[in-house]
């Protein structure tokens, strides 16, 4: 069970404030990108070799949007998605939820944000945010269930700027306290301060992920109060902050009628309301729940080569040249212990697949796995792009809450 142990971060976002009193010519500070490097998770928990007061401002130009409104909004929506829309209904910051088929596999997982900006008495609109590739799509499954509902859709995603603002603390280092989420009037407070009226505090990882900011485009995101061009990060740090916490996003992890709700974090990443009423897709959903059974989970990955020693923590490498294609398949490493003569190789079991990778970037990435192998320590193999061996070793995120005896072992 010690893997399973509950880690918290030993303090607030109070970095968001503290950044703001940055001087502009203090470029000797070690910038983001690098500060990531230096962190690393072990077997229970994350760690981290520096601290700071530095963060970050990341556009988010992968993201797409679709505007939805009407005088029944929030009740269609209601009816689609894991979440309970009376908690955003009045307005306020944003959550986390995802569209189901009607067998409760996820199809598309979002972020619906209030639009704040809309004058008293007029119809409820929000913002639907997701993987740019996936709008498309996802546009045509929420058109299926309009039917007589009073609502519109519409792409915006030419008219806004996604933002990701990030604290200095990439990982979760410890769990001496529970840290209490922000209310709504302290999360649109912050809003105000950057310059917007649309977005959220991003609880998908306690603490971690910062703030998602929604601006006009062309309308700059007044991050920490001050837009110095050396705390602007890049894509390829938002992406290595996620993946080292386990946070799955967007069409490379969340494959469109694949996986549960519960195995790709959902409930974890507080994307789940499970006492709301009927949504298409919630029968499963509730059953694997009350089950207590959950076989498997996407979890954070870091590739090596079958040459090099096995890793006993995560680091995050950008040299890395392995290009592992999402959703390959994982096999568990085969041990180098000779097969008696007297085996019957034509009545041997074809070995299954413990897995599947998600999106990655260097040496680390994401990969739905089954969590009794990862708690015997098993290593997988897996092709990359040129068709090599690459060895894969997966590590349980600090964040997580400590797993009950049933979610261990058994099947879904």
């Amino acid at each position: 069970m010690s893997a399973f142990r509950q880690f918290r971060t030993v303090e607030p976002l109070k970095a968001f404030c503290r950044s703001a009193r940055v001087s502009s010519h203090n470029h000797h500070q070690q910038p983001m990108a690098m500060r990531i490097t230096n962190t690393f998770l072990t077997g229970s928990r994350f760690m981290s070799t520096e601290s700071t007061s530095r963060g970050s401002y990341i556009h988010l130009p992968t993201r797409g949007l679709l505007q939805i409104h009407g005088k029944d909004a929030s009740k269609f929506l209601q009816g689609l998605i894991t979440n309970h829309m009376p908690r955003i209904e009045n307005g306020g910051g944003g959550f986390l939820a995802a569209f189901l088929s009607p067998k409760g596999r996820v199809m598309y997982d979002v972020f619906i944000h209030p639009l704040n900006e809309t004058k008293e008495g007029s119809d409820p609109a929000y913002l639907i945010e997701c993987d740019a590739r996936a709008l498309p799509e996802l546009h045509k499954h929420i058109a299926r269930f309009v039917l007589r509902s009073k609502v519109k859709m519409v792409g915006v995603t030419e008219s806004f700027d996604v933002y990701s603002v990030l604290d200095d603390q990439p990982v979760a280092i410890s769990n001496e306290d529970a840290i209490t989420p922000p209310t709504n009037e302290t999360v649109m407070e912050r809003l105000g301060k950057m310059n917007a009226t649309i977005g959220m505090y991003d609880n998908r990882a306690v603490n971690l992920m910062g703030y998602r900011v929604i601006v006009p485009k062309g309308q700059s995101c007044k991050a920490y109060d001050l837009l110095l061009p050396e705390l602007q990060g890049t894509l390829e740090e938002y992406h290595v902050r996620r993946i080292l916490n386990g946070v799955p996003e967007g069409i490379d992890d969340f494959i469109a009628g694949t996986s549960l709700p519960l195995e790709c974090n959902l409930d974890y990443m507080n994307g789940v309301d499970f006492r709301k009423g009927c949504y298409v897709g919630q029968e499963l959903t509730i059953r694997t729940y009350h089950k207590g059974i959950t076989r498997k989970r996407i979890m954070p990955v870091q590739y090596f080569t079958p040459q090099d020693p096995e890793p006993e923590s995560i680091r995050f490498d950008k040299s890395a040249t392995h290009v592992i294609p999402p959703q390959s398949e994982l096999f568990p490493t085969k041990k180098s212990t000779p097969v008696p003569a007297t085996a019957s190789t034509s009545s041997a079991r074809p070995v299954r697949a413990s897995g599947k990778t998600g999106s990655n970037v260097g040496n680390i990435g994401l990969a739905l796995v089954k969590l009794d192998t990862v708690k015997e320590g098993t290593t997988f193999d897996v092709m990359d792009r040129e068709g090599a061996t690459v060895r894969v070793k997966a590590f349980f995120p600090a964040w997580w809450p400590k797993q009950p005896e049933t979610e261990e072992s058994g099947d879904v």
